[in-house]
């Protein structure tokens, strides 16, 4: 049998064929009929608990050498690591209720870095109007944080990937392109120096 690397598939590629694993043909046969919306459908699982909301779910992971550009302070790293769960709730039209963050760091790890970060955290968290309630800690060859948020949205309101129709107005946040082009300005050593002192200007703003 010929062995096929991750690399080479690619992220959305692993996440179909894992999702084909994780999700019965027939939700009737595990006993699921509560779940709507299961693995890889959506930015969020759907959960139909039988009252005027339905429930949605979100999970993400980020990586000390993969997903923190050079230069980024703890809290801003914290900030980062809500937001990237937080965003999918919101994108499901829901409304956060609550998140949960399991950090796994390095034993030699300042507590002042770990204080900061959860910082980052909470601020994000409360600027979303949720809080942070529960989670887990352990250690760890790099920082890494896996973030679950949760979220209520009433039914007749969410917001699916599928089903635009011609007409619809389709909202963004912020600028589209910014975080890329932040990403190439971040890669170009030429202006590391200039991007420390800016960060170190900005390291109590998301």
């Amino acid at each position: 049998m010929k062995e096929t690397k991750v690399s080479s598939i690619g992220e959305r590629a692993l996440i179909s064929r894992l999702s084909e694993i994780f999700n019965a043909p027939d939700g009737e046969e595990r006993r699921q009929e509560e779940v709507l919306i299961g693995a890889g459908s959506d930015d969020c699982a759907v959960l139909d608990l039988k009252g005027e909301d339905y429930l949605v779910v979100t999970t993400d992971m980020l990586h000390m050498t993969t997903d923190f550009p050079e230069g980024m302070t703890p809290w801003q790293m914290g900030w980062m690591s809500a937001a990237v769960n937080l965003s999918d709730i919101a994108a499901m039209g829901a409304e956060p209720t609550g998140l949960v963050m399991a950090i796994g760091m390095p034993s030699d790890t300042e507590i002042v870095f770990v204080e900061e970060l959860a910082k980052g955290i909470q601020a994000c968290a409360a600027f979303c109007g949720t809080s942070v309630i529960g989670g887990d800690l352990d250690t760890h060859a790099e920082l890494t944080i896996t973030g679950t948020a949760l979220g209520r949205v009433k039914k007749s309101q969410l917001l699916l990937r599928k089903g635009a129709k011609p007409g619809d107005l389709v909202c963004v946040t912020g600028y589209a392109g910014s975080a890329g082009a932040a990403l190439l300005f971040l890669n170009r050593s030429h202006v590391q120096g200039k991007l420390n002192s800016l960060l170190s200007r900005v390291r109590s703003r998301p």
